[in-house]
């Protein structure tokens, strides 16, 4: 038992550098990108950079709906993973890296790499929904 929680406390220590480095993308240049979208995700690379991971998933959540993208899927995806929601975070980084289309930032992130096997997804990429918080939150 010992052995075991030792181990997992020196894996979590081991790979939280490997992590640090990780940085929200930006949006893919489109002729017709939405001005509401570019919008919510400069405010989500604003709240991101002073560490207001609540607040950028927000805004990256809300870019999902209205102009969905490998890179909105990253970047909620590590909002979450910040902000404390592994767990949650890994269903945006498999979508990331299913609609990546080549882009070695996401296809190449160390978060990315370590998903667990996921279920072949639906049809079409759901916009997962924001994580329950429990009351203080």
């Amino acid at each position: 038992m010992r052995k075991t929680v030792l181990c997992i406390i020196v894996l979590v220590l081991i790979s939280s550098p490997l992590f640090a480095e990780e940085q929200p993308l930006p949006l893919p240049t489109r002729d017709a990108l939405n001005a509401e979208a570019t919008l919510h995700h400069n405010k989500g690379i604003e709240s991101f950079n002073q560490a207001n991971y609540k607040e950028a998933y927000g805004h990256f959540r809300n870019v999902l709906k209205i102009a969905p993208s490998a890179e909105s899927y990253f970047n909620g995806a590590l909002s979450l993973h910040k902000w404390g929601y592994p767990k949650e975070a890994a269903s945006f980084f498999y979508y990331a890296k299913k609609y990546a289309k080549g882009n070695a930032k996401i296809l190449q992130s160390n978060l990315t790499n370590q998903l667990p096997k996921q279920p072949q997804p639906r049809r079409r990429a759901p916009v997962p929904q924001p994580p329950l918080l429990s009351e203080g939150s």
